[in-house]
């Protein structure tokens, strides 16, 4: 009996996990160089901004242009400045990327779209 309650109790509580705040994830994504696990927070269009491309690309897109971005310049470090929430309800992240030598100020921008926090807006920018 308890065990039914226990995972009864998982299946109600598992959507708000869903829910959750995914910057940490966001970050471990950028620190590791990894544009599979980067791109599942993409929403259906980002806002881009890195060097050699900044305009609006659909997901697949900016995928594409960040896993060529990785290839090209090996990240090295990622570092987290400030992280705040907007009045309208979007989250952001600011800090520092090092890739390929080179450091570069970090932006995104989080908006819930169907009940999940999505990347709106990525910018990896020279200092």
């Amino acid at each position: 009996m308890f065990t039914i309650i226990y995972l009864s109790c998982l299946m109600i509580s598992g959507p708000a996990y869903s829910q959750a705040d995914p910057s940490s994830e966001i970050i471990g994504a950028l620190r590791k160089g990894n544009p599979g696990d980067l791109g599942k927070y993409f929403n259906e269009m980002v806002d881009l901004d890195i060097p050699g491309f900044k305009k609006l690309y659909s997901k697949t897109q900016a995928s594409r242009i960040i896993k060529d971005f990785f290839s090209n310049k090996p990240v090295t470090n990622v570092s987290v400045n400030s992280e705040g929430d907007s009045s309208d309800g979007s989250k952001y992240t600011m800090g520092n990327l090092t890739a390929g030598g080179k450091k570069y100020n970090l932006y995104f921008l989080l908006r819930k779209s169907n009940g999940e926090y999505l990347i709106y807006q990525l910018h990896i920018q020279s200092e």
